[in-house]
């Protein structure tokens, strides 16, 4: 399935709406503030919470995605893969599924499984269990991320191979890190929405895998994510890039990732996300990206301390004057990931 984001489209999305520049207040509507939590008591939870809201209705979907909740690294492609079916992003362990997750399987009425990551990550046995209820199960791995996030770029198609969505290239391919991860994770709601395949790469050597698969893809248009730090002016132009989305920080990077989402990707100006900024809330941002993708929103890094931070601080006041009271603030991750501090402060910038 291939989606068009329209300004139309993301009109009509509930508690959402899309209005000229020149018809919103010079401030936000009073009533705006970062109040709409999606959380469970864990990552598994609350992966299971974004996936109840993308698809409310039990026996709905026909596709769910499933990453290992402590090794998001396989996953960081997950959010194209799960545009592509309109699926949700839900989490495994190693040593087994917990219960919030296979229930979450079960209402959904799920028919495929994908499962992206080995068996060192998740096992054979889960799999066998999955094909023993019914279920379709189509395991995405490779030898390493790199091939791994390659093989999931290809699951739509390939120009060469002329079975894309489209019928051609994907307009459009994410070039992130393979290893400073959250640059990746800021751009997975567009990945979802837009079907934009993101491929990983070293900072200083774009990995033999990664060309192949671009050059496959056949995408003329090539976005770098993140700085030169994470991938080098060697590598940008190596990938025959065309664009780089890249700041002093990771919530730097996210920010420059939203304008990028509002200005030219379709997405709500009026609504915007918080999530973690730490590696370890990064479970939360990957399952954070079907939700904020089919709603139009773009996610927001808090800064290491758990506060907002100077550079989130500074685009939430910069934008003010677009969060109105028909737009949402999205949180996604309990009180240890997005402190209810965190949540205050940033519904004071806004207002």
């Amino acid at each position: 399935m291939n989606k068009s984001f329209t300004t139309a489209s993301l009109a009509v999305l509930v508690g959402l709406g899309a209005t000229l520049a020149g018809a919103v207040p010079a401030q936000a509507a009073a009533g705006f503030a970062f109040d709409d939590r999606i959380a469970g008591p864990d990552r598994f939870a609350t992966a299971v919470a974004a996936s109840q809201l993308l698809e409310p209705t039990d026996g709905a979907a026909t596709d769910v995605v499933i990453v290992n909740g402590y090794a998001t690294i396989d996953g960081l492609t997950a959010s194209y893969l799960a545009g592509l079916k309109s699926a949700p992003i839900l989490y495994t362990d190693t040593a087994a599924v917990p219960a919030v997750t296979t229930a979450e399987i079960d209402r959904l009425g799920a028919a495929n499984v994908w499962i992206i990551g080995g068996t060192n990550r998740i096992p054979t046995a889960q799999e066998d269990a999955w094909k023993a209820a019914g279920k379709t199960v189509t395991r995405i791995a490779g030898a390493d991320r790199y091939q791994t996030a390659a093989l999931v770029a290809e699951a739509g198609g390939t120009a060469e191979e002329g079975d894309n969505p489209n019928g051609n290239a994907p307009e459009q391919v994410f070039i992130a890190s393979g290893t400073a991860t959250a640059d990746a994770l800021a751009a997975g709601p567009i990945a979802w929405a837009r079907n934009y395949p993101i491929l990983l790469t070293e900072a200083g050597t774009l990995p033999e895998v990664t060309q192949t698969a671009l050059e496959e893809l056949g995408t003329d248009e090539r976005v770098v994510l993140g700085s030169t730090g994470s991938i080098s002016e060697a590598v940008y132009t190596q990938a025959d890039a065309t664009q780089r989305l890249g700041g002093t920080s990771r919530q730097d990077t996210a920010t420059q990732i939203a304008d990028y989402a509002t200005s030219s990707q379709n997405f709500d100006t009026q609504s915007v996300a918080l999530v973690g900024g730490t590696d370890a809330t990064a479970a939360d941002a990957l399952a954070a990206a079907p939700v904020a993708g089919s709603q139009g929103v773009p996610l927001l890094f808090l800064d290491f301390d758990g506060t907002p931070g100077a550079t989130t601080t500074a685009y939430l006041s910069e934008h003010k004057a677009n969060y109105t009271g028909r737009g949402t603030g999205w949180i996604f991750g309990g009180t240890s990931a997005v402190p209810q501090a965190a949540a205050d402060a940033a519904t004071a910038t806004v207002q």
